[in-house]
């Protein structure tokens, strides 16, 4: 069932690479926050689709003229915040689309492809320190968007940079979205 869900979502996103660019194929977006990274290269954002009301995250890499979008949950939302009993935080997992991929690149083999769309999984380690996400790369994937084991690895560096900015940036956002007396589901 997720894995239509995944799949029915990436023919909608399929030549989305901006919200301007999906307005103009018919697919109308909301900004609900946006924050930047300090150098301004990076953006990660909140959006909300206006036709169903579907919320997601994109990731932007403005130097490299890429980006992803993550399906909002609010396990991923707050995935910073669920501290075991222990003292450890579990494992990130999500699938990450990216838009007008080309294959023949690196993760080529990772996740599945509906034409240049590229729905790659993702298995995170992180810590938290003072507050700040710390990944622990490398990054796991797996060759299936409904895997339960995520043994190989995610080598382009665009996509670890793209996981990052989600990661790192959330605790950001999260503080945005207060600001804005924004509540989510």
């Amino acid at each position: 069932m997720a894995k239509k869900i995944i799949l029915l979502l990436a023919l909608i996103l399929l030549t989305v690479t901006s919200c301007e660019a999906a307005e103009n194929e018919g697919i109308s977006f909301d900004t609900l926050a946006v924050i930047e990274s300090n150098d301004e290269t990076q953006e990660l954002a909140l959006v909300q689709k206006k036709d169903d009301g579907a919320i997601y995250f994109i990731m932007i890499d403005k130097n490299a003229e890429k980006m992803a979008l993550v399906p909002y949950s609010s396990a991923l939302y707050n995935f910073y915040q669920n501290q075991g009993e222990y003292g450890d935080y579990p494992p990130l997992i999500f699938c990450m689309l990216l838009p007008e991929q080309a294959r023949g690149q690196l993760d080529e083999d990772l996740g599945e492809w509906q034409e240049d769309l590229h729905a790659v999984p993702v298995y995170a380690l992180f810590h938290v320190e003072d507050g700040q996400v710390i990944c622990e790369e490398p990054f796991f994937s797996a060759k299936s968007l409904d895997a339960t084991h995520f043994h190989l690895t995610i080598k382009n560096p665009m996509h670890t940079q793209l996981i990052e900015v989600l990661m790192t940036q959330m605790p950001r956002l999260h503080d945005e979205i207060t600001a804005k007396n924004i509540t989510l589901p």
